[in-house]
């Protein structure tokens, strides 16, 4: 686990236009728009430092000066078959951490040792007497250890949520009351759009859903905004390919079929 609480920055010395180069050649140009070139430095180390981590996994942890939030890097091979980020989204139900925003890539492994890797940075929070904070170095050390298991296939998140205190494993199956959800064709990609009335496991519903439909998730981007969810999901088949239209609007009926009833 990296602990980045103190506020250094990885890369510091590098200049500008080479960091924003060399991850131009793996990231989509709308990583760009979201991205500060602070969280690009650290996005970068953690990309180079991947082929070196004995797990296969780093968990990296940032928390700016005041934030009432941990921002949280994942970087871990991806798996063969969609549903990874599923596991990391129950993984967070089961121990009572909250996501507040979220950006998802899936991209080629810049050191050739691995097909595709994921990197993901997740604005995440708890509650401590019924209010949100950022996360305690307690939790963070117990996300990390866990999510390094899960993603290793050590550890399932099924046995997690079993261990969980009860009102958590109703979160993880609980309907999602949706209040709209559109379909897209964007570039490579085919585009599902989904708003929702924001829940403790709506991410953990969604993706489950999305990886029991076969469905794999290149890049995404998960917002609340007033008790609202908003997200957008950069969806494939498993070949990595964008389904046709009438096909893509039966995978959303289907969906939003799923995630109207319980589990």
């Amino acid at each position: 686990m990296q602990d980045n609480d103190a506020g250094l920055t990885p890369g510091s010395a590098m200049p500008d236009e080479q960091v924003t180069t060399y991850l131009r050649r793996y990231l989509p140009d709308f990583y760009f728009v979201n991205t500060p070139l602070s969280r690009m430095r650290r996005h970068m180390a953690i990309l180079q430092e991947l082929p070196q981590a004995p797990s296969g996994v780093i968990v990296s942890f940032y928390r700016a000066p005041r934030a009432s939030f941990t921002e949280l890097v994942l970087c871990a091979r991806d798996d063969a078959q969609p549903g990874l980020l599923s596991q990391v989204a129950g993984t967070l139900v089961a121990l009572g951490v909250g996501v507040q925003t979220a950006w998802v890539h899936s991209l080629e492994d810049p050191s050739g040792t691995s097909g595709t890797i994921v990197l993901d940075t997740l604005f995440l929070s708890e509650s401590l007497l019924g209010r949100s904070r950022a996360l305690s170095s307690k939790t963070q050390k117990n996300l990390s250890q866990t999510l390094t298991q899960v993603l290793n296939h050590e550890q399932k998140v099924a046995e997690l949520l079993r261990r969980a205190p009860r009102s958590r494993q109703r979160a993880a199956i609980a309907p999602i009351e949706i209040s709209g959800m559109a379909v897209a064709r964007a570039g490579d990609y085919t585009l599902f759009k989904l708003r929702a009335h924001q829940s403790t496991g709506a991410l953990s519903r969604i993706t489950r859903s999305l990886a029991q439909m076969q469905i794999g998730v290149a890049h995404a981007q998960i917002n609340t905004v007033e008790r609202e969810v908003d997200d957008v999901f950069f969806v494939t088949d498993v070949y990595g390919r964008p389904f046709e239209d009438e096909e893509a609007n039966e995978l959303l009926y289907r969906l939003r079929d799923a995630l109207s009833r319980s589990e």
